[in-house]
């Protein structure tokens, strides 16, 4: 049988096959193209922003008016998760009762020095987690204890409340990012989301704008999992006060996506 013997209908089929197969083939060479390894690309990584070791006058303040220019993927200013310390400790021994062994020196923040920066994180439409009362060490064995953790958390909520107001979102970041079976017990025993996520690094000695960027960017690039990936700053860093613009804006010319701090979401 030769094409000229074929039935009309029968050619109408071969001929559709052999456009189909064309078009398959263009398709692929396209693809091809713009992706070698032949691997389907994959939607950027979402990311929200969280601060730690607030408030603090000048340095928070710095970290909110930056913030005010993020543009997250919905249009507006992008809303960010702070979780402030109550009263962190001003004299070198206290530090010493609370702090980690090798960090000496750090200001951090305080809820009841500095109410109207609260204020200011409130009024922007921010939200405030709990972030300890004095940013304490979990690992003094004075300090890991059932009574003591909660005692840091609610002296926490006796300071917040009545500046910050009471609210239904209970958010818990454990200091030091130490979650131990006494802290992940008791933060749960009270009610609270204990909040993680990943850090930026900028609370190590020596840690550059350039190098914080490399970093996040190598964490969002390797983020496969449902939920956006957040981010945790502190905003007591010269890095950060002072350069979260530009480490923001540099994630998001790399494709990534900034959303709001939405803890229902983690």
């Amino acid at each position: 049988m030769t094409l000229l013997t074929i039935p009309a209908t029968m050619k109408h089929s071969i001929w559709l096959v052999l456009m189909l197969t064309s078009l398959m083939a263009g398709c692929i060479n396209r693809l091809d193209v713009r992706n070698p390894q032949g691997q389907t690309t994959m939607e950027s990584a979402e990311f929200m922003l969280s601060f730690d070791d607030g408030p603090l006058p000048n340095t928070t303040e710095r970290v909110l008016d930056i913030l005010a220019t993020l543009i997250a993927i919905d249009g507006t200013p992008v809303k960010a998760g702070f979780f402030l310390l109550a009263d962190a400790p001003d004299e070198f021994w206290q530090r010493r009762l609370y702090y980690a062994p090798y960090e000496l020196w750090t200001d951090k923040g305080s809820i009841a020095k500095y109410p109207n920066i609260v204020r200011r994180i409130k009024q922007a439409g921010h939200t405030i987690g709990n972030h300890s009362t004095h940013h304490a060490w979990f690992r003094w064995p004075w300090l890991d204890t059932p009574e003591t953790v909660q005692d840091e958390i609610t002296q926490w909520e006796t300071i917040s409340n009545p500046i910050s107001g009471l609210s239904n979102i209970r958010l818990f970041r454990p200091p030091y990012f130490i979650l131990n079976t006494t802290v992940r017990e008791t933060a749960h025993r009270l009610g609270y989301q204990i909040v993680m996520g990943e850090s930026v690094g900028d609370a190590i000695p020596g840690m550059t704008v350039a190098a914080i960027q490399k970093k996040t960017q190598a964490i969002l690039s390797a983020w496969h999992k449902p939920y956006p990936c957040l981010l945790i700053f502190h905003d007591n860093r010269p890095t950060t006060y002072l350069h979260l613009g530009e480490i923001v804006t540099h994630l998001q010319q790399q494709g990534f996506r900034l959303v709001h701090f939405d803890s229902k979401r983690l």
